[in-house]
């Protein structure tokens, strides 16, 4: 069972939204399905809408900013066998570079942090969509394994939907690289902040690197994230995921699973998880501002 993330748009269909405590994001989520599917299923879909947003508050309590984060999220059926599935898809929709209030010239920010960044909107599209395998739910896929749709980490031989949104949000907020995969180029010849926090053991920082190094370093094996605020939780640089072959989707936006003890950005689900834990470092080392935690009772929805 495997995380994946993409970058793309869905259509309006409802909208709620989460009014954060002080100084926490606000997140704006418009659910997308047509009504009696996926998130509006007559038999699941509430259960769905309110793990989704247990897991909204849980990231956005966690993260500083006065932009309000507009979310597009929705159930389709994706596929997958009896052993193996895509659990969900997330990524933000624009990236920015150059702009008022960026930290870095010449760096790509995801448009979640470089609104924050910005102060304003620099974009009229969503933020991050998010897709999420409702074949899963079914006879078919995983065989009677489904998702969890509670909040207690308790999901038994289930799935805990809740920490798949969270991982997948990961990347919507900016875990993930941007680097072509078949050159090792930058996009549009300019790099992206995740990236600029890599190296490889013996090679050097991505930065410094020619496009045939980068190629290379991204099935080397040797890749870690060296941001200061993860070399100072970790007492050292943490290694990311780079096998060989190259897995689109997983290798360089996920943190490798041989790290002890399994984080949330990890490539494969390992159970349930509510914790954003090294994130927060990787975060701060992107441009946020993380926040202590913050219990989702203080939330509230409308």
């Amino acid at each position: 069972m495997t995380w994946k993330r993409f970058l793309g748009g869905l259509c309006l269909a409802a909208t709620v939204g989460i009014v954060s405590p002080t100084h926490a994001v606000t997140v704006n989520v418009t659910f997308a399905d047509s009504a009696g599917e996926g998130f509006f299923d007559s038999t699941l879909g509430a259960a769905r809408q309110a793990a989704f947003m247990y897991a909204m508050n849980l990231w956005a309590s966690r993260l500083q900013g006065t932009v309000p984060v507009q979310v597009q999220a929705s159930f389709d059926p994706l596929g997958g066998s009896a052993s193996s599935a895509v659990l969900g898809q997330a990524g933000f929709t624009t990236v920015h570079a150059n702009f008022s209030g960026a930290p870095l010239p010449n760096v790509w920010y995801p448009q979640p942090l470089a609104n924050q960044l910005h102060g304003s909107d620099l974009s009229t599209q969503p933020d991050i969509t998010a897709v999420f395998n409702s074949d899963v739910d079914g006879p078919v896929v995983l065989g009677s394994v489904g998702f969890y749709y509670g909040t207690d980490q308790n999901p038994g031989s289930d799935i805990d939907f809740v920490t798949i949104v969270l991982h997948e949000f990961g990347h919507g907020y900016g875990f993930v690289d941007l680097i072509d995969s078949n050159t090792g180029q930058w996009l549009s010849g300019v790099p992206d902040i995740y990236s600029l926090q890599l190296t490889q053991h013996g090679v050097g920082d991505f930065d410094t690197m020619t496009d045939a190094q980068r190629l290379a370093a991204l099935t080397s094996n040797q890749v870690y994230f060296n941001g200061p605020n993860v070399v100072a939780a970790k007492s050292g640089d943490v290694k990311i995921y780079a096998p060989n072959p190259y897995e689109s989707g997983s290798s360089i936006s996920h943190w490798d699973p041989s790290n002890t003890p399994d984080l949330l950005m990890e490539p494969y689900y390992f159970g349930a998880h509510h914790d954003i834990d090294l994130t927060r470092q990787a975060f701060l080392d992107l441009g946020w501002t993380v926040l202590p935690p913050a219990a989702v009772e203080d939330w509230s929805i409308y």
